[in-house]
């Protein structure tokens, strides 16, 4: 008789909280980039949610791109409107020629 064993996949459910380690890397990040980007995202669940104030407080740009208004949209430098498969390839291009 052979047991499967369920295997986790490498995913945060709803709910649950982030590995501290996983959060200390997120906040070195946060702390050092030039630009944040919120991608489709409601911008209430925590951790996540405070990720971009903490970005702007050390000076990043933020973009925010997502199909409806959030409780950040008004204070990212730029909010983009509609879907992020479609936003992000013409950023690149715009950006990158490519």
């Amino acid at each position: 008789m052979r047991l499967w064993r369920r295997a986790r996949p490498a995913v945060v459910w709803f709910g649950e909280t982030l590995p501290e380690p996983a959060l200390e890397q997120v906040h070195d990040a946060l702390e050092s980039c030039d630009l944040f980007l919120s991608i489709g995202t409601s911008a209430l669940v925590e951790p996540a949610a405070s990720f971009i104030h903490i970005a702007r407080r050390h000076g990043a740009k933020t973009v925010e791109i997502n199909r409806d208004a959030t409780p950040i949209s008004g204070i990212v430098d730029w909010s983009l409107r509609g879907k992020a498969g479609e936003i992000l390839p013409e950023l690149v291009q715009r950006a990158f020629g490519i």
